[in-house]
């Protein structure tokens, strides 16, 4: 198991399942930028800053993997390559 106290930077690559659906996706990002919040001390009014890095980090796994390929406008449609 992950030391849970080492910043998000610190932390063992993502291992993601090849086939897991749509809402597996978003319940992993939810569950990721749960846990982002939490590391960074639960602080009130920035959600979007967790999501935000929970789904990049999704996506950088998705791109090692190589179960999507990356292009040079990904980062507007990120969140579309993710939630395929």
């Amino acid at each position: 198991m992950p030391d849970e106290s080492q910043p998000p930077d610190k932390q063992q690559p993502l291992e993601l399942i090849p086939d897991f659906s749509y809402e597996s996706r978003h319940e992993f990002v939810e569950k990721l930028a749960y846990k982002l919040w939490e590391q960074r001390g639960r602080p009130l009014g920035s959600p979007d800053v967790d999501w935000f890095a929970a789904e990049q980090a999704v996506y950088s796994s998705l791109a090692a993997s190589g179960m999507i390929t990356p292009s040079p406008n990904d980062r507007q449609n990120m969140r579309e390559k993710i939630y395929r």
